[in-house]
Formats: structure tokens, sequence, C-alpha cells
């Protein structure tokens, strides 16, 4: 692996996750002002469309019709590896606490697990130790050092991150043969499409739900710009680093949200949750630093 592609792979995936942290803030301010299912699936959805449109202003459209060959991986990265997780994400908050939701964090052990097993990706010790004090940061930052009962909606925290790594087991093959961003498209757009179909199920239609209210129209539209962005930097990233490597950097957003909440809503940090912040910063920075290599 030529040392650019491993610079500007740690770099995309440095950027995704302060997206990702400023998507978990949005996806809070928004599902505050509707539910969380019509949400969502407006977000990604629109997602789906603003890559879709940028893919056929860059000249890729041939590349998404080309890519309908493996459209049943794409399909599960879409509908297996977004779809489920975001809704059991969804049902695990409304029976769960915030604060909880550092379970979610678990993605990590999931992807070196999987990707040293299925990518054949080489786990160093220095790694594993990093990526396990960044994950007792994120805990600190979110619980603030004090872990409630655990639940069923804490079941479903654990199970949704093992859904994203298979999805992203199966993205990593295909990203040696398509284009990231067509891989992205297909992903939003399935997820998004999907969730919107959920929702209408559950009683819950989306388009009126987000276009009766104005901000929680415009605050989907900034998620979307956000999910869009941050996807497409994500895949570009894994394409050129280890996976394992890529998801411990990724358990570092809620660091992002904190710092957002902090400045625009007036959170304040206790000392655990600064003690927490500062695992995380310094785990990421040396992650960073960590150097992908295949077994």
């Amino acid at each position: 692996m030529v040392p650019d592609a491993e610079y500007n792979g740690t770099l995309a995936v440095l950027a995704a996750t302060l997206l990702a942290g400023l998507n978990v803030y949005l996806l809070r301010i928004g599902t505050m002002l509707i539910p969380q299912l019509p949400f969502v699936s407006v977000a990604l959805t629109m997602a789906g469309f603003i890559l879709l449109i940028a893919s056929i202003v860059l000249g890729k459209g041939p590349l998404i019709l080309g890519a309908r060959k493996y459209i049943a991986k794409l399909l599960w990265i879409g509908i297996v590896g977004t779809s489920v997780p975001v809704v059991l994400v969804a049902y695990g908050v409304s029976l769960s606490t915030v604060g909880n939701s550092f379970l979610l964090q678990t993605e990590c052990i999931y992807s070196m697990f999987l990707s040293h097993l299925l990518l054949r990706e080489r786990i160093t010790g220095n790694q594993i130790l990093l990526t396990v004090l960044s994950f007792l940061g994120v805990v600190l930052i979110l619980t603030g050092g004090v872990v409630p009962t655990i639940n069923i909606g804490d079941v479903l925290f654990l199970v949704a991150p093992l859904f994203y790594q298979l999805a992203h087991v199966v993205a990593k093959g295909i990203l040696r043969k398509v284009d990231p961003l067509v891989v992205v498209t297909y992903r939003l757009l399935t997820a998004g499409l999907a969730l919107a179909l959920v929702s209408i199920a559950l009683g819950q239609n989306p388009l009126p739900e987000v276009s009766g209210n104005s901000q929680a129209m415009l605050v989907a539209f900034y998620a979307s710009l956000s999910f869009s962005l941050g996807n497409s930097l994500w895949y570009f990233g894994v394409k050129h680093i280890n996976l394992s490597k890529a998801t411990s950097i990724m358990i570092a957003y809620p660091l992002v949200s904190v710092i957002l909440a902090v400045f625009m809503i007036g959170e304040t940090l206790s000392p655990a949750r600064i003690i927490g912040a500062s695992l995380v910063f310094v785990s990421t920075l040396k992650l960073s630093q960590v150097r992908s290599v295949s077994s």
C-alpha cells in the first residue's frame, strides 16, 4: 500500500468522523421536530439523490449502470447494512437512554474480528490497546461515568453495529471493482427508500411529516449533505486503509457531538467527560498513525 494512499485514506476517515459527529447532532435536532423514521428516511433518500446527481455531473452515470451486476451486494450494503441497523437504533433509543448509546461503539470489536477473519487484515496489539482506550473514553463521554441498567433497548444497541460491519466487509471487496461514489450512491438511495417503506407501513408517511415542518425540512437537508459527504469520504478511506483501522478511528465521533452540544445548546462537561474526551482525542491521534497491513 503506497504511503500517499494510506495518508489520504486516513485523512478521509478522520473527516468522515467529524461529519458523523455532526450527523448525530443533526439527527438529535431533527427527531425533536418529527418522528425518527420519517426524518431519517427523508434525509438518507435526499443524500442518495444528491450523490446520484453528483455522479452524473462528474460523468459517472455509466459506472452507476455498470454496477448493476453487483446489485445483490449493493442491496445488502444499503438494506442490511444501513436500513436494518438504523431501525434497530431507532427502537433502541425509544427503549433505552442516550447515555447507553455508547454500546454502539462495540462496532470496533466486530470490525477487528471480521476484518481479521474475512479480509485477512493484521490487527496489532498497539491497535487493540488504542481502540480499547478510545472505547473507554467514549463510555465516559456518553455516560459521565455512570452506566444505567441494561435493558432490551441496549441489546438492540449491541446488535446494530454488527449489521454495519457485515455491510462494510462486503463493501471493502466491491470497492476494488466499483468507484466509491457509486457504492455510496446505491447505499444511501436503497437505505432511504427502504426506510421510507417501513415508515409508511408503520403509519408515518415521511413526505407529509417532513414537508409539513419547515424547520425539520431544513435540518433534513443539512443532514442529507452531511450524510452524502461523510459516507463518500468514509468509503474513499476504507478503499485505501484497513477497515479495522478506519472503524477504530470512527468511534471517536461522539466527541464531535459533545463539543457541538456544549457550544450550540449549552450542555456542560463533567470531569468524567473531560477525561473521556482526552482519551478519545489521544487514542484517535495515535490510531491515525498506525499502518494498514494485511496478513
